[in-house]
């Protein structure tokens, strides 16, 4: 994703807080914070980008992402879940669960690197997998995801 530093991240999001005001959602800060830093690293072009098959402790920070679900417990979820992962080929490295009671919780850490779409076409498709379970999912970059949580 990016050669910033955690700290010229951790510093584009306290600037995207103050410019939102009272706008200043998770949603919109992690849309600006995303937009500087595509803006700061230039285009990116398929010839520039070398995807081999990496382990997932190997796989670039940029290339991970964050995702977050939450919702009444339903059969399926998780298979559902990660079904749709499996088809735009993204790799989950790691998983954390939760059901209590009626409520379920999942956190994942997504390997995106070998998928041919665009993080806001997994994001998107995600949200819809999610919706089909009545679940609020928030699919964020890992250093976004952290910043986010730092600052």
């Amino acid at each position: 994703m990016s050669s910033l530093t955690e700290d010229q991240i951790r510093q584009i999001a306290k600037q995207a807080v103050e410019q939102l005001g009272d706008h200043a959602t998770i949603e919109n800060i992690e849309k600006v914070v995303h937009e500087a830093v595509q803006r700061l690293d230039g285009p990116v072009t398929k010839q520039n980008e070398q995807k081999s098959n990496p382990l997932p402790h190997q796989v670039k920070k940029g290339d991970r992402v964050i995702v977050t679900a939450f919702g009444t417990n339903k059969i399926g979820i998780l298979a559902g879940m990660t079904g749709a992962l499996a088809q735009m080929n993204c790799n989950v490295i790691d998983l954390s669960q939760k059901i209590l009671q009626e409520f379920f919780t999942i956190m994942l850490l997504v390997d995106i690197s070998q998928s041919s779409l665009h993080f806001d076409k997994i994001k998107e498709k995600l949200i819809e997998t999610g919706a089909g379970f009545d679940l609020k999912v928030i699919v964020q970059h890992e250093q976004i995801f952290k910043t986010m949580h730092r600052v």
